[in-house]
């Protein structure tokens, strides 16, 4: 990592054992920095908004054709113009990271009148709530109102799971019944944990439903489209998060919803009614994916209590 003040480097690269002369700042052989000392806070800082920010400008030109113009980044990448902009998989890992954050920096609700109002934390609990429920043959009711929950069970539904799940989800069961709403608050947690490697894993999948859809295409273009896709949404998520107020839910959810569809007819150039026949039944099959993918999330999220 460069130092912010002067130094004299050592008299060869630690990394490649190039020679040194006693001011380079950077080894001539590997590039690597030759401040061979632990990075201050500052330094952290002044690489991240001189390099990533500042001097990869990439950032922000990425950032407003991501949000902005649907399709237009993994067109960009495809025709071979990938210097200007953030690379895919870098641009949703980042802005992953920064939606989770900025999620566990908002609190879970706001009470109105004695009515908690819900946001993407209270989201995750109803649909938990929803989805394990007829999953497991489990009856589970989160009240955020007055803080009442029930959690009723029939004695057989340990025993028809598989061996290896029994005794936790019988410690599951009785942390519930003990104590539910900190099971609740500890399987949201788990959720909010888990989120982003299911997002990662659902990735290849939905690729594969646009190759199902667009066959000519190659399939690492699909995949392509769909880091772009996602990260948007994470964007928009974030956007979200910050603003729950007014319109401007409303609004958000507009653009995420036609962004898909817009970007699509972008990357793909069909027509407008061909774009539309596919958009539709790739809605649903991604629905019915991530539904799968969360149900089981929140199971395990359930279980995890245990």
């Amino acid at each position: 990592m460069s130092s912010a003040t002067h130094h004299l480097a050592p008299s060869h690269c630690p990394n490649c054992a190039q020679d040194l002369d006693p001011h380079d700042r950077f080894c001539r052989h590997c590039g690597q920095d030759t401040a061979n000392h632990p990075p201050t806070l500052f330094e952290f800082v002044h690489e991240f908004v001189a390099h990533y920010v500042a001097a990869e400008g990439a950032l922000w030109k990425s950032l407003a054709g991501l949000m902005f113009r649907p399709g237009y980044l993994t067109r960009e990448y495809l025709a071979g113009r990938k210097q200007r902009y953030v690379l895919p998989l870098r641009l949703l890992l980042t802005l992953g990271l920064l939606f989770f954050f900025t999620l566990k920096l908002v609190p879970a609700g706001v009470s109105v009148e004695g009515t908690a109002k819900p946001t993407v934390a209270t989201a995750a609990a109803a649909a938990s709530d929803a989805a394990s429920a007829p999953a497991s043959g489990v009856n589970l009711g989160l009240s955020s109102a007055n803080k009442a929950v029930n959690f009723q069970v029939s004695s057989d539904v340990a025993d028809a799971l598989p061996g290896f799940l029994q005794d936790r989800a019988r410690r599951a069961i009785a942390r519930w019944q003990r104590d539910a709403d900190g099971a609740a608050r500890s399987t949201i947690s788990t959720l909010l944990a888990w989120a982003p490697y299911a997002v990662l894993a659902s990735l290849p999948f939905f690729a594969g439903l646009l190759k199902l859809f667009y066959r000519r295409t190659a399939y690492g273009a699909h995949f392509v489209f769909a880091l772009h896709l996602h990260a948007a949404w994470y964007l928009m998520l974030t956007a979200l998060v910050l603003t729950p107020w007014g319109y401007a839910p409303a609004v958000v959810m507009l653009w995420a919803s036609a962004y898909a569809w817009l970007a699509l007819r972008k990357v793909y150039g069909a027509s407008w009614l061909g774009t539309t026949l596919r958009a539709i039944p790739l809605a649903l099959l991604h629905c019915a994916l991530a539904a799968v993918g969360y149900t089981g999330v929140a199971i395990a999220g359930a279980l995890s209590v245990g």
